[in-house]
């Protein structure tokens, strides 16, 4: 059985700044921001992926299912920016959450996706996050954003939209720091969007569990006044 595991080490709280325009940073115990990160987990194809192995470079790791909708809609970009910007120093690394192998070296294929994949085989990465609040109602995808020092920069929910996205990764290679996480909010069976932009969020079946609720972020909507 493979298993997810943190661990911590000690330094100094990471000061943040602001992008403007960005949607905010959450708060979460599983990733603290006053403290580097430690991450090992099962890779698809390939070497245990070891968040350490990689000091000296900027993480973006994309939480995602294969059959997420926004997850699919935003996956070509993730691609296209794991290419663009590898030469200075961006590595992205694919987490998804409880596939069968087969099932994602499909999704690989599909898209061209040349970058590690990291396997959370029971979804304990996801749970850890708290990506949807409880592990029955999950939200996708999830964005991880971490300092060459290891430091996490960013941890967003939801889909972000291509500008947002180069802005954060702009940002983590500029070394500009993100906003201040938001507190938590309260347990909330549908996710808030993204500030600054109007988003519809809702329910999928889980393929595996037809009883459990994923909320995944499926359409934005411009020019709509409450």
């Amino acid at each position: 059985m493979h298993r997810t595991e943190f661990v911590y080490g000690l330094s100094a709280a990471l000061a943040m700044s602001t992008v403007p325009n960005a949607g905010h940073c959450i708060k979460n115990d599983a990733l603290p921001y006053d403290r580097p990160l430690e991450l090992k987990m099962r890779a698809l194809d390939g070497p245990d992926f070891v968040l350490s192995e990689y000091a000296g470079c900027s993480i973006w790791l994309n939480v995602f299912a294969t059959w997420c909708p926004p997850c699919v809609a935003e996956q070509p970009f993730v691609v296209q920016a794991s290419r663009a910007y590898f030469d200075r120093g961006l590595r992205v690394i694919g987490i998804d959450f409880a596939e069968a192998d087969d099932t994602v070296r499909y999704y690989r294929r599909r898209f061209g996706i040349t970058y590690p994949i990291a396997m959370d085989v029971n979804g304990g990465f996801c749970r850890a996050l708290e990506v949807g609040k409880s592990s029955d109602n999950m939200v996708f995808p999830a964005q991880v954003f971490i300092t060459p020092d290891g430091f996490l920069q960013c941890y967003v929910i939801g889909s972000m939209g291509d500008a947002e996205m180069t802005a954060r990764i702009e940002g983590l290679l500029s070394a500009v720091t993100l906003p201040s996480p938001a507190p938590p909010s309260p347990m909330s069976p549908q996710p808030n969007a993204s500030p600054g932009l109007r988003t519809t969020f809702l329910p999928h079946r889980h393929p595996d569990n037809p009883s459990a609720r994923i909320w995944a972020e499926t359409r934005k909507v411009s020019g709509y006044n409450k």
